[in-house]
């Protein structure tokens, strides 16, 4: 039984081409690269934003996500306060700066430093935990005219606000805000 090349090839091409004419024959395509990453790159998306979810709705709401008696829920909820207390602090320097600067060269605030408790936890400060507490202040506080952030001065960290319009957060945090104001405020 000894074929010489030319012949198995021929019919192997006469098979090839009935089966290719067939009209069960299906074309398998092998995924591209571009389709393996964008899958890996919606999977990636998906998770963030139902870890988001899960996280802003116990900022949004602590003793209904954690239960009345949850210490947790008390401390966010002491958090939230704390964030709201500063912020209005701020708002007032900024309201009282803005009223001695009806005339040129006037006394003025140049910056202004507040101590919160906040700047004690480094889950606000370095663990990304920040950014809901600043979506609560934003959206459920409804407080948008200044933005909240730290500072690292020295060996701490002091709480600082700057104008909403002009703050820019980073790109994982600023995705962290729009799936938020996408998921809960739309």
């Amino acid at each position: 039984m000894s074929q010489n090349i030319a012949e198995v090839f021929s019919n192997f091409s006469q098979k090839f081409s009935r089966f290719s004419k067939s009209p069960d024959a299906k074309r398998v395509t092998p995924p591209s690269k571009d389709s393996y990453y964008e899958e890996k790159m919606r999977e990636r998306g998906e998770r963030l934003r139902t870890s988001v979810v899960s996280s802003y709705k116990i900022f949004r709401s602590p003793f209904e996500a954690l239960g009345e008696q949850s210490d947790r829920a008390a401390s966010l909820d002491k958090d939230e306060q704390n964030l709201l207390k500063a912020y209005n602090l701020y708002k007032s320097c900024m309201e009282t700066d803005k009223e001695n600067q009806d005339e040129i060269g006037a006394t003025h605030i140049k910056s202004v430093e507040i101590y919160s408790p906040l700047a004690d936890k480094a889950s606000y400060t370095s663990g990304g935990q920040f950014i809901y507490l600043c979506a609560w202040l934003y959206f459920e506080a409804a407080q948008q005219e200044y933005f909240p952030f730290f500072t690292d001065c020295e060996n701490h960290y002091t709480l600082c606000f700057e104008k909403a319009e002009k703050h820019e957060l980073d790109s994982h945090d600023r995705e962290i805000f729009e799936i938020i104001r996408g998921e809960f405020y739309s």
